[in-house]
């Protein structure tokens, strides 16, 4: 996996440098009209084909057998590569020598500065550019005059070979560390994620538990029947938050039952207004941005409209129940992209969303607000399970939940929703 990192996790830097080969190699055959460059380039494209194939992670076979293998093949695409420049540097050319020189030094500088090193790949390279320090200083020996010159010119390759190796040592200890810390922040988050909803869960429940056990010992010690009624009451009350904590629970799974079915956003829009103008605080105005054509999707529609509500009052509460919510929608590009990695094939997207005009969230916390639990309102303000549940929800219905900074001020949220098919308005 290391040795597949190095060479092939960053698909830019590996078309440029297969792309570069190909294109020198062409100009090298129009310069000298010697078609050996071409079979170089070919040679050379082989054993990068024959490379990937075996580090590609997804070959099965013994791990100790397929790395014997990739240093093989690794050390001859090593020799291809360099022995074009190392040709040159015999060159009578002195174009044709300077090039030799700056293909050897991109070759180091692109060895040194690639993002994932290797350490099983370090000693072959390390061999290859002494290879070349040393065809440099066969090069020059016969021009050096006196012992001095000479130590001088093999004490230079000495400590370059040596710096060389040097480098590609630190740089692959500092890439270590990082993936290191990164795999144990990770750790760490899924820690306290598990331990925000394991928390979360039982803060919830013990609740609940304790206002309806409080209350069935109390309808055994009240002889007012009007006073057992209320207890009973309460119990009911306590009983009916537990049941919307498990079913906001099973909505942020995603696991929940969905009638899915075309949606007009405009008549959806407009058949919520009067209930959230209603839900909301006098103070609040409620903007509908205007919707270009007629705009459909594919959803629940109790569910979209419960979870329209989940947000505004959200947005209601950042702005401290003052201030303006706009809600509108937009259309997005083909399922698929790195914006909605999970969606469904042969569907565009719908973004509904809900601007406010509140002070909005700090970057760090942003990734966090969807998650079980987590609420940034004051204690037995919220559950913090809204936006989780709002976001399996559009996950299980084949879209996404997008949380972001407005440009001019407060919170944006996005649901993102199928837009209907051609086939599906007709059924």
């Amino acid at each position: 996996m290391k040795l597949y990192r190095a060479d092939f996790a960053d698909r830019t830097e590996v078309l440029v440098r297969l792309g570069s080969t190909g294109f020198v190699s062409m100009v090298l055959v129009y310069a000298t009209d010697n078609w050996l460059f071409m079979a170089w380039a070919m040679a050379y494209y082989g054993q990068q084909y024959l490379y990937f194939r075996t580090v590609d992670p997804r070959r099965r076979g013994g791990a100790q057998i397929r790395l014997t293998q990739a240093k093989i093949i690794y050390f001859f695409g090593a020799g291809i590569f360099v022995s074009a420049p190392l040709y040159f540097l015999h060159h009578p050319d002195p174009v044709l020598f300077a090039a030799a020189l700056l293909a050897l030094l991109a070759n180091a500088l692109y060895i040194l500065h690639r993002e994932n090193p290797s350490r099983d790949t370090i000693p072959i390279e390390t061999l290859f550019f002494a290879l070349s320090g040393a065809v440099l200083a066969t090069i020059l020996w016969p021009h050096l005059s006196s012992l001095a010159h000479q130590v001088v010119v093999l004490s230079m390759c000495a400590i370059c070979i040596y710096l060389f190796w040097r480098a590609q040592h630190v740089d692959e200890r500092r890439q270590l560390a990082r993936r290191t810390a990164e795999r144990r922040y990770a750790q760490a988050q899924k820690a306290r994620a598990l331990n925000q909803f394991v928390g979360g869960v039982a803060h919830d429940f013990n609740n609940q538990l304790t206002a309806i056990m409080g209350n069935l010992e109390l309808i055994d010690l009240l002889d007012d029947a009007e006073e057992r009624r209320s207890a009973m009451q309460q119990c009911r009350v306590a009983a009916e938050r537990a049941a919307q904590t498990v079913h906001q629970l099973v909505a942020s799974s995603g696991r929940t039952r969905l009638n899915d079915g075309v949606i007009d956003v405009a008549q959806l829009l407009g058949d919520i207004a009067p209930v959230l103008e209603d839900l909301l605080d006098p103070k609040v105005k409620l903007t509908l941005a205007p919707i270009k054509g007629r705009v459909l999707l594919v959803a629940d529609r109790d569910m979209l409209e419960t979870s329209l509500i989940q947000i505004c009052l959200n947005a209601q509460d950042a702005m401290k129940a003052h201030g303006q919510i706009t809600i509108g929608a937009s259309s997005y590009p083909e399922r698929g992209t790195n914006r909605n990695p999970g969606a469904k094939d042969g569907h565009r997207l719908v973004g509904i969303y809900v601007q406010d005009a509140g002070p909005g969230v700090e970057s760090d916390t942003l990734n966090k607000l969807s998650e079980p639990f987590f609420t940034t309102k004051g204690v037995r303000a919220g559950t913090g399970l809204g936006l989780s549940a709002v976001e399996g929800f559009a996950k299980q219905s084949g879209g996404a939940l997008e949380i972001d900074n407005a440009a001019a001020g407060g919170l944006l949220v996005t649901i993102l929703l199928p837009q209907a098919k051609p086939e599906e308005l007709q059924n």
